[in-house]
């Protein structure tokens, strides 16, 4: 992932937890030249400037906690290691609203904006994100202390294809009943149709054009997402990824990536999502991640996997005048195999995992050091 310094932000995270009995205080920063610069601001792809260590490590914070108090001990503070400082002779660069709190242990942890700072165990190196979102409830700090969530994601739904997901990889939808840069969608409605909510100064979103984004001012004073000017919502019926009982709802529709009304299209057979932190990766009609073998070829494009091997590995099968959405075309082929067509992005033929249970899921991804999801572009996802 790449990471360019400059402006703030930061927030994620997750695992079991313990309450913490004792209620820190919260210290004022000493600012002073000679302090220890223990907070810093990197720009990270999708979710714009964020907090970091001053070695450039991700910062996060807790749904579970409250400002000034952390509930995260034992287990959780294993997985989440807390970022402290020595003392409070420290300053921060580009970060609002920074200061400390006494845990239990005695150590001193970093706050933004009242919020108790972690890493995350599993980032290896600066510039990585593992933690976001895990349990619903871990998030990157942003520079102001905000959770960094996306406002907007890639999904998959069978007969209609590409269309937009909050964080969650729950469809959005748009409303007839509204206008361009306007809602009127309330009350009952809202309760049914909840907005979606843009936390932070402008939306952060994965696999979406930015240019498409932006937002409306809600009665009650929250931001809501626009994409192409249409203000987003979710459904309360809809309760995990690739669902999308809203459609059958009159004047409301899934929107599609570009903005517009998702479409029913049954020959889609490819297509793109966002799935994890892999980024943007081609899945097949129904959302399931698609993979490539280093054992294959892709000039000439040959598959090495049959037997044992195609049984935990499925080839991805399509039929004649099979449609394609979200992926380049010219890359998009099929080789013959037992009288069946198997599908070939950039030459490279591609496969299901058996061990893929629900649309978004990826656990195939580096099995054996040989198999990974595929890019929409046809290359090695996590490479």
């Amino acid at each position: 992932m790449m990471i360019r310094k400059g402006v703030a932000v930061v927030a994620l995270g997750l695992v079991p937890l313990t309450a913490c009995t004792a209620v820190p205080q919260s210290r004022p920063v000493a600012q002073k030249q000679e302090s220890v610069v223990a907070l810093k601001v990197a720009e990270i792809d999708d979710l714009g400037p964020v907090v970091t260590d001053a070695k450039g490590f991700t910062l996060y914070r807790f749904d579970g906690d409250k400002p000034n108090e952390s509930t995260c001990d034992g287990e959780c503070a294993a997985a989440w290691p807390p970022a402290t400082v020595a003392d409070e002779n420290f300053t921060a660069e580009g970060v609002g609203a920074v200061g400390s709190i006494v845990r239990k242990d005695g150590s001193r942890q970093l706050t933004v904006d009242g919020m108790p700072q972690y890493r995350f165990a599993k980032d290896a190196e600066p510039g990585q994100t593992k933690g976001q979102g895990l349990q619903g409830k871990w998030f990157v700090t942003g520079k102001n202390g905000e959770r960094t969530r996306l406002a907007a994601r890639t999904g998959v739904i069978a007969g209609l294809g590409a269309v937009l997901t909050n964080d969650a990889g729950l469809t959005l939808y748009r409303f007839d009943g509204d206008k361009p840069g306007e809602s009127f969608c309330d009350g009952g409605c809202a309760e049914s149709w909840p907005p979606v909510v843009v936390e932070g100064e402008q939306p952060r979103v994965k696999g979406v054009d930015p240019k498409l984004l932006g937002t409306i001012t809600r009665k009650d004073g929250r931001k809501q997402l626009t994409v192409a000017n249409w203000p987003q919502y979710t459904f309360k019926n809809d309760t995990k990824p690739g669902e999308a009982k809203g459609v059958t709802v009159p004047k409301w529709f899934a929107t599609a990536t570009d903005g517009k009304k998702a479409q029913q299209n049954k020959a889609i057979a490819l297509t793109s999502a966002t799935v994890g932190d892999l980024g943007v990766i081609a899945t097949d009609s129904a959302g399931m991640t698609l993979y490539r073998f280093d054992n294959d070829t892709a000039d000439p494009s040959k598959s090495n996997c049959s037997g044992d091997c195609a049984v935990q590995w499925p080839p991805a099968y399509v039929s004649e005048g099979f449609q394609v959405q979200g992926v380049d075309s010219a890359l998009v082929g099929t080789i013959e195999r037992d009288g069946k067509k198997q599908l070939t992005i950039a030459g490279w033929p591609q496969y299901l995992f058996s061990g893929d249970k629900v649309c978004g899921d990826a656990n195939g991804q580096g099995v054996g050091g040989k198999w990974w999801a595929t890019k929409a572009d046809g290359s090695r996802a996590g490479r």
